[in-house]
């Protein structure tokens, strides 16, 4: 590997599933593009990170280990300050990256400089099948972010000098990816999502059970303090904290059905 990789691919690691991140880590290892170096960030949980990552003997990993477990958004704005990249890819512990997913986004960004970040349509996995996958792609723009998250965080491949600009992943928990494309947003700087299906993205019925009221208190200060910032009406507003809380109170049964379902 050459001294300076175009690409850093960043993951942080915390108590997932042994063999899922066996096969997360693969799924980068494979990709047809190879010019990269892979940033796992060990956040001190119960897996021997070091064992797995050894098993590998691949010199294009660089394990670094937390002094103590300090979170998801601490990890990454770390592996984002040591990585050597042009660009950033995130990668998440419980997901899949298909094979030519870094060729196609370094492709993207290479050709079209006016774009910050690119991202993929993902597949939805539910731990046995492919359930749904997401459908809308196309340039970024104020009214995308308006009514939604506008990129399947593990898909992403971000210019690493413009994030450090602004800062790197602000601190929102559960939020931090939202935060960010807020940021990048207002300060005039683009995202495109690509008409390709880049990972298959682990979205489980146990995952809703994660998404309770109590644990979206940060998205309420994210709506707050960010979201302000796109200056949505006073009616777009209401309806993201009413949209906001339904989700946080509905049986998680129904939440997980109910995004199974959907076409986006």
């Amino acid at each position: 590997m050459q001294e300076f990789p175009l690409v850093s691919v960043i993951m942080a690691e915390y108590n997932t599933n042994e063999g899922k991140l066996i096969n997360s880590i693969k799924s980068i290892l494979n990709q047809t593009y190879e010019y990269f170096e892979f940033i796992i960030i060990d956040d001190c949980g119960k897996n021997d990170v070091e064992k797995i990552v050894n098993e590998f003997h691949d010199d294009r990993i660089k394990l670094l280990k937390n002094e103590k477990n300090m979170g998801l958004i601490y990890s990454l704005n770390r592996a984002i300050k040591e990585a050597k990249g042009k660009y950033i890819a995130r990668m998440d512990t419980d997901d899949f990256s298909y094979s030519d997913r870094l060729e196609k986004e370094v492709d993207f960004l290479e050709k079209n400089p006016q774009y910050t970040v690119v991202g993929t349509r993902a597949d939805i996995f539910d731990g046995n099948k492919i359930y749904n996958n997401t459908k809308k792609y196309g340039e970024i723009n104020r009214k995308t972010i308006l009514e939604r998250v506008p990129f399947i965080h593990p898909t992403v491949m971000m210019r690493r000098e413009d994030i450090l600009k602004i800062g790197g992943y602000p601190d929102y928990k559960r939020c931090e990816d939202y935060a960010l494309w807020i940021n990048l947003f207002v300060q005039g700087y683009k995202g495109y999502v690509l008409n390709y299906i880049g990972i298959r993205y682990s979205l489980s019925i146990e995952d809703y059970t994660k998404r309770a009221l109590n644990t979206r208190k940060d998205f309420f200060k994210l709506l707050k303090n960010e979201y302000v910032k796109l200056k949505p009406s006073k009616i777009q507003l209401i309806k993201k904290y009413i949209k906001t809380f339904i989700a946080g109170i509905a049986p998680y049964k129904l939440m997980f059905w109910y995004h199974s379902k959907k076409t986006e």
